[in-house]
């Protein structure tokens, strides 16, 4: 058989595994890109190629000839921008930490919890789990904004529109988080054991939680208190180090791209 008549070596397994690996990375650096489509067009063009050489077109066959002759140059032009990137990435210290998206979101989080604390501005975030929350996004404005420490901070702002109510923040489809709506109305809590000094915030937040198993972070802006609220319970006050720790746990079962979870 033909398959027992091949003799690979342990050097031609690791060349045709490079060259995968290679292949692989290449489509993921180009995945979702305007490279894909160009790519998609080079696919094309060399099945037309093979299609004018099997029927004999001499002029086409002609024309692709003289474009192959400075393909090189070609896929350089067009493929500039991705090229750069990959560089960048080789060039990475391999012993680094990478960044993930966890740890990206947890550290733009801390750091718009800080600069709310130093504002005294109140603010409201919901970190969906599994259990899945689009449909309180109905009563609030969809913005599927990357969740970044500046625009959290400037939805929260009381000189917007947007800061009454709570901001979503979920992960996409490619399992990156984004705050997907802002202004998000919440139920108001049901138990009647809750600390009459809290206000319609930390009310909010405990309601959410007694019915699902949503995260929720609440900085208030008359004591600059920080708590974290799951499962109706409310933390005690939290510093910056200790939100980024709990952060941490809390977000365990979220799905974030590249994560191992």
């Amino acid at each position: 058989m033909l398959i027992e008549s091949l003799q690979l070596s342990f050097r031609d397994i690791l060349d045709i595994g490079l060259v995968a690996v290679v292949i692989y990375y290449v489509l993921r650096l180009i995945r979702g890109t305007h490279a894909e489509q160009m790519l998609i067009g080079l696919v094309v063009m060399l099945i037309l190629y093979e299609v004018s050489r099997n029927f004999g077109l001499v002029t086409v066959e002609w024309i692709f000839n003289q474009i192959f002759s400075v393909f090189i140059v070609i896929l350089v032009v067009l493929f500039q921008a991705e090229i750069r990137k990959g560089l960048r990435r080789v060039a990475v210290n391999p012993l680094a930490s990478p960044v993930t998206p966890k740890k990206e979101l947890i550290a733009s989080v801390v750091r718009a919890t800080n600069l709310l604390v130093k504002k005294r501005w109140g603010a409201l975030i919901v970190f969906e789990r599994e259990t899945g929350l689009k449909h309180l996004d109905e009563g609030g404005v969809k913005l599927h904004a990357r969740a970044d420490s500046d625009l959290m901070v400037t939805l929260f702002s009381p000189d917007t529109p947007l800061h009454d109510g709570a901001l979503m923040v979920a992960l996409n489809a490619d399992g990156l988080p984004e705050i997907r709506a802002a202004r998000v109305l919440l139920p108001l809590a049901k138990s009647k054991h809750v600390d009459g000094s809290f206000g319609t915030r930390h009310r909010a937040a405990i309601g959410l939680t007694e019915e699902n198993d949503a995260l929720v972070l609440v900085v208030s802006e008359e004591r600059g208190d920080i708590h974290l609220v799951e499962n109706g319970e409310m933390s005690k006050a939290l510093d910056a180090s200790e939100l980024g720790k709990i952060l941490e746990q809390g977000l365990l079962n979220m799905k974030f791209s590249g994560s191992s979870k």
